[in-house]
């Protein structure tokens, strides 16, 4: 639980995703128009087309989900973070980074060591460079996943073995 400093009576809790969170978290990341879809004839290759739950995270208002996070494990030693969205409401409230930093846990617990990111959206791209992550490229989109005016991802990767709270762990 995180007591925030902008809002006195409002605590965020975060936690493993359960099943029953399903539909706020697809309303939530439908919001920014990243929540999974099946291929179809129209999108033959989504980005993305399911959510891991294992691998995914919420933040919760009471019964409200505000935020979720998930990633996906590539190999022994990669892993991305995907579906990062953040009620707009909670904004700027820190949830992104409490969020985050369970993923983070969660990744370095299992060996990962190396995160990369994808997004098209600038706010987000200077959001994780200022917290570390370092641009290393563009790729193409498969369809109009995300900001629908921006035909790339920026690619971001980030050192988990820089935090010294993980090496501690």
């Amino acid at each position: 639980t995180h007591p925030t400093s902008e809002v006195a009576a409002m605590s965020i809790e975060i936690r493993k995703m359960q099943v029953a969170d399903t539909e706020q978290v697809l309303k939530l990341l439908g919001r920014w128009n990243i929540a999974p879809v099946a291929p179809s004839a129209e999108v033959p290759v989504p980005e993305r087309t399911e959510i891991v739950i294992d691998n995914t995270y919420v933040a919760t208002d009471g019964d409200r989900i505000v935020g979720v996070c998930s990633f996906y494990q590539h190999s022994p030693v990669l892993g991305e973070a995907g579906s990062l969205a953040v009620d707009p409401d909670y904004h700027r409230r820190g949830v992104g980074d409490l969020l985050g930093m369970a993923m983070r846990r969660a990744m370095y617990a299992r060996g990962i060591r190396t995160v990369r990111s994808e997004s098209d959206r600038p706010e987000t791209i200077k959001w994780l460079v200022g917290r570390g992550h370092r641009i290393v490229g563009t790729v193409p989109k498969r369809h109009s996943f995300g900001s629908p005016e921006v035909s790339a991802w920026t690619v971001l990767e980030f050192d988990l073995g820089s935090l010294p709270e993980l090496r501690s762990e």
